[in-house]
């Protein structure tokens, strides 16, 4: 409510002439809002996005408002396993896919040596460019309201329920659900040697009441940690002397929506290398790391290690590659990939020198490792939700690394939270459905001793679970539940309907014999060569050939872009293997619907994880598919939970 004071100023100002009293009302009720998210990073966006698609009141709290959805580690975008999580957040209507196709400077496929379900998709952005898009995006939002102010407590009605937020300088708004996202601001602390501050990334405050609040409501709070590399001068860098890295001359694109698909001007990254000296430098300074010199306990990242943690865990190897990689078009850092440390600022710069091409470089920013409180997922249900009703999580706080990992829970925990508002049944998404779901799938159940990233190798179905068929296994999901608009649904159905036809094309269009001989000779595959009255749909599902083959003989089909192109050709080839993983799928889902019986003991089962089996006998879920929702109830407690119930 306004206090007296409040309502005179409002009266008296000049500038307002006849303020009413539902004038007033309609003030105060801004305090309200249906759902609150805490943070403004990449998980921070997806969730507000998801969230307002709702139809939702929204409001977005973060620390700094020229720092949305920034990028403050590499301005990358997609990789290894990462890219699949892109795909999936544009298939279910989120926008890091699409952002990152306005603003992207270098685009590359990593892994096309080895099978189509490695095969990975990698941008470089502009960092400036990225955030300034996404916060184009949310500004033109409906329902979302955006704020620049710390949060430093959570407030439970008496029931326990979410009752609203409270901010550092006194500021009181209530709301249905909450979504925290705060990144590495909680209770941030910069390292650079023995030296530290605190800060949830260079330049910027940390985080210092929240994590006290989650203390009270019983949250189990643990630390993580993870760095950064120098950044340097591009003019003062020999290029000669590296290998140069160009873009794809064909393009790929994160988005599944052709209306992004606008060619850019790229620049060029390089590689070089550690030296001999190089290590040698980092070995004679290890004891003034924060790690190695004892400074700072946290655990950091397994699959991108410092510079300090290279040299001792791969001791034999005598050099280390090191990627150079632009910041944007319009500045001159840039990014050292494979040199994040913790080292002192000097020695930053003698261990940069001793790196060809860097020999009279000049560093812009210096590299800085950060720990920050997280809480473990397993605290949490698969839909992102905590033992307090409304109260959810995502991104790095929940023990992830990565922007990408990071974005795909805030979709999942924004859409949640929104239903959870409007009352709905919550999502979740299966690990057998996507790398989103594999993702929750694995914090929930797993108890993690370093910030968690997401591997192709991680999945069990991973050949069908691909980057190119997200808009099949996803985006029907996101006309569901509103997410995906409908210009884009008419896209998919356009582009479904084109490769459906395809597929009976190929599979009825028959190849003349003399043709087959022209192809056999051509492709130097005599032990491969079609039989008598061989279809089209045989010959793609050939190793020899693949559609640029029917395009060389005139057997293809002009309606179908390169990308529709490729998804055939990879439907077709593997197409035992998928049908196998779908086998397995549909079998695993009709077991789910099997139904446990009200007086089973779960206490007793001592095959399930001590974990697993509390939070059984908490919830006493009523069926297996309810038992896969709890947070720490992993997949091979369930196949164990499956024979008891069969007894």
């Amino acid at each position: 409510m306004f206090n007296r004071c409040t309502v005179t100023w409002l009266k008296s100002n000049r500038h307002i002439k006849d303020i009413s009293l539902a004038t007033l009302n309609c003030c105060i009720k801004k305090q309200e809002y249906d759902v609150i998210i805490i943070g403004g990073g990449h998980a921070g966006c997806e969730a507000a996005l998801s969230c307002c698609s709702q139809g939702v009141s929204t409001l977005l709290f973060t620390l700094n408002l020229d720092k949305i959805a920034w990028q403050p580690c590499n301005p990358s975008i997609g990789g290894p396993a990462k890219s699949i999580l892109v795909h999936e957040i544009d298939a279910l209507g989120g926008w890091m896919g699409k952002i990152t196709d306005r603003s992207y400077i270098h685009k590359k496929i990593l892994n096309t040596s080895k099978g189509p379900a490695v095969w990975s998709l990698r941008a470089q952005t502009d960092k400036r460019e990225y955030s300034e898009e996404m916060k184009k995006v949310l500004n033109e939002t409906s329902n979302l309201t955006i704020s620049e102010e710390m949060v430093s407590d959570i407030i439970l009605t008496k029931e326990e329920k979410i009752k609203g937020v409270k901010t550092f300088f006194g500021g009181l708004f209530e709301c249905k659900s909450i979504v925290i996202t705060t990144g590495t601001f909680m209770k941030g602390t910069i390292w650079v040697g023995s030296k530290k501050f605190a800060a949830g990334r260079i330049g910027e405050m940390a985080s210092f009441a929240l994590s006290d609040s989650l203390k009270k409501l019983k949250f189990d709070i643990n630390r993580l940690k993870t760095g950064t590399p120098p950044r340097i001068d591009s003019r003062y860098i020999n290029f000669k002397v590296m290998e140069k890295q160009n873009s794809d001359i064909m393009e790929n694109w994160f988005s599944f929506d052709k209306s992004e698909w606008n060619s850019r001007h790229t620049l060029s990254c390089y590689i070089s290398h550690t030296t001999l000296e190089t290590l040698s430098v980092i070995r004679s300074n290890l004891h003034l790391s924060p790690k190695y010199g004892g400074f700072m306990r946290s655990t950091g990242p397994r699959y991108c290690p410092s510079i300090e943690d290279k040299v001792v865990r791969f001791d034999q190897k005598k050099e280390h590659q090191v990627f150079l990689e632009p910041e944007g078009k319009n500045t001159n850092e840039i990014y050292i990939q494979g040199m994040s440390t913790g080292l002192p600022e000097n020695l930053q710069k003698n261990i940069i020198k001793t790196i060809p091409g860097l020999e009279y470089s000049k560093i812009i920013r210096p590299a800085y490792s950060v720990d920050y409180d997280y809480i473990p997922a397993t605290q949490l249900d698969k839909t992102l939700m905590s033992d307090i009703s409304g109260l959810f999580f995502a991104g790095q706080i929940c023990g992830t690394t990565g922007y990408e990992e990071a974005a795909a829970q805030g979709w999942v925990a924004g859409l949640n939270a929104a239903l959870y508002s409007l009352q709905n049944s919550l999502l979740s998404l299966r690990r057998e459905s996507s790398f989103i779901g594999l993702l929750v799938d694995d914090l929930c159940t797993k108890k993690l001793k370093e910030p968690y990233r997401v591997l192709t190798s991680k999945s069990e179905h991973r050949l069908l679970l691909r980057g190119d068929n997200a808009d099949f296994r996803l985006t029907p999901l996101g006309k569901k539940y509103g997410t995906v608009s409908e210009r884009k649904w008419k896209s998919f159905e356009h582009k479904y309907e084109n490769i459906q036809k395809e597929i009976i094309r190929v599979d009825n269009a028959l190849i003349e014999k003399n043709l087959q001989q022209r192809l056999t000779f051509v492709e130097k595959q005599t032990t491969t060569s079609c039989a008598k009255n061989c279809c089209v749909l045989n010959l793609l599902d050939q190793p020899f050939s693949s559609y640029k083959t029917l395009e060389n003989f005139r057997l293809h089909n002009f309606n179908l872009n390169a990308s529709e192109k490729k998804q055939l050709e990879i439907e077709i080839k593997y197409s035992v293997y998928i049908e196998r993983q779908e086998t397995q799928i549909n079998a695993l889902e009709e077991a789910l619907d099997t139904k446990i019986q009200k007086n089973l003991n779960f206490m007793k089962i001592f095959q399930i994880s001590k974990e697993a089996r509390e939070k059984l006998a908490k919830k006493r879920p009523s069926t297996l598919r309810e038992a896969c929702q709890l947070g720490g109830v992993s997949l091979p407690d369930i196949q164990t939970l499956l024979v008891y119930v069969k007894v």
